[in-house]
C-alpha cells in the first residue's frame, strides 16, 4: 500500500494543489491518504476528484479580507474566517459547492491529524469520524488552525488546533496504518532547515496562557521537523519514500495573499507531478 501524506503549510500549499491537479490529470491514485492543516483541505478535493478546486480556493482568499484578514481575527477570533469559506465553497448554496458525495463514494482511506489543545497530543480523525459535511469541515478546521492566530477549534468538547503542531511529518502513522511506502508533500524546500519564528519564545506563553503544554510543543517544533526530515530521507534511500517538495517559495508565508506568488507555486506542483511521475508509479507499481 502506498499513502500520501500531506503536511500542509497555508497559503503556501498552492504546491500542492498544482501537484494533484497533475495527478488528476494522469489518473494517478494512492492507496491511503493522511493531511495535515491545509494539505487536509487539499486532499479533499483530490480523492473527490474536484481537479481545479484547491487552486480556486487559494486565489480567492488572496483576493481582498472576505477569508483571510486581520479584520476577521478582530471580528471572530480567527484569522480565516472558517465559517464563510465553508458557505463559499462547501454549500450547496456557495459559489463553487463541494461534491461531498464524491467523496463519499470514494473508499480510500483518509486521515486527518489534529492537535489537542489542553493535552498537546496529536489526534487521528479517520473516515468514522467523517460522517456528514459538518464533521468533515469542522475536523479540516480544527486541522487548519493555527495558534496566535485562531481560537481553538472544538470538537466534540474538545479543543483543537492545527495537527503539525506536534508531529509536523506523520509518516509514521502511515505506516502504522499499513502503508509500505510513502509520498511526502512539503510546501517549503525540503533542505531548507526549519527554524522558530523570531518572537514566538515571548508572544506564545503569553497568549497560550490556557495550554502551556501547547506552548512546549511550538517551541521544539522545528527540532522536531528537522529530525523527520532526515528520517525520511533514510526512507528514500531504502526506496520506500519519496519527499516532494518545490525548489523555492519565493517569500511565501502560511498566511501569504500575493496572488503571483500563489500562482508560481501552482505550476511549479504541477511541473514537479511531471518530472517525479516516474518515481510515483514505481512506488505505486511496488504494491
Amino acid at each position: 500500500m502506498t499513502g500520501l501524506i500531506d503536511v500542509g503549510g497555508g497559503m503556501k500549499c498552492a504546491y500542492s494543489a498544482g501537484l494533484y491537479d497533475y495527478f488528476m490529470d494522469n489518473g494517478i491514485e494512492f492507496d491511503y491518504y493522511l493531511g495535515v492543516s491545509a494539505g487536509s483541505m487539499n486532499l479533499l478535493s483530490y480523492i473527490a476528484g474536484e481537479r481545479g478546486r484547491n487552486i480556486k480556493i487559494y486565489r480567492s482568499s488572496a483576493e481582498g479580507n472576505e477569508y483571510l484578514g486581520f479584520s476577521n481575527l478582530i471580528h471572530s477570533g480567527a484569522y480565516m474566517n472558517y465559517e464563510k469559506v465553508g458557505e463559499d465553497f462547501y454549500s450547496d448554496e456557495g459559489i463553487d459547492p463541494f461534491d461531498f458525495s464524491a467523496f463519499f463514494n470514494s473508499e480510500k482511506p483518509f486521515v486527518i491529524c489534529a492537535t489537542e489543545a489542553v493535552g498537546a497530543v496529536t489526534e487521528y480523525f479517520d473516515r468514522s469520524a467523517m460522517t456528514d459535511r459538518k464533521s468533515i469541515l469542522d475536523i479540516i478546521s480544527a486541522s487548519c488552525c493555527i495558534p496566535l492566530v485562531s481560537k481553538a477549534i472544538k470538537i466534540n468538547d474538545k479543543e483543537y488546533f492545527d495537527g503539525g503542531i506536534v508531529d509536523p511529518i506523520p509518516f509514521r502513522k502511515a505506516f502504522d496504518d499499513g502503508c509500505d511506502n510513502i509520498v511526502v508533500v512539503l510546501s517549503a524546500p525540503a533542505d531548507q532547515k526549519r527554524e522558530q519564528v523570531p518572537g514566538v519564545n515571548i508572544i506564545a506563553p503569553a497568549l497560550l496562557r490556557e495550554y502551556p503544554l501547547l506552548d512546549d510543543r511550538i517551541a521544539d517544533r522545528p527540532i522536531i521537523y528537522n529530525y523527520l526530515i532526515r528520517c525520511i530521507r533514510e526512507y528514500e534511500l531504502k526506496g520506500r519514500a519519496l519527499l516532494l517538495s518545490p525548489e523555492e517559495i519565493s517569500g511565501a508565508t502560511v498566511l501569504a495573499k500575493d496572488r503571483e506568488v500563489i500562482d508560481k507555486l501552482y505550476d511549479n506542483g504541477y511541473r514537479d507531478g511531471l518530472n517525479n511521475i516516474k518515481e510515483i508509479q514505481r512506488l505505486l507499481e511496488k504494491n
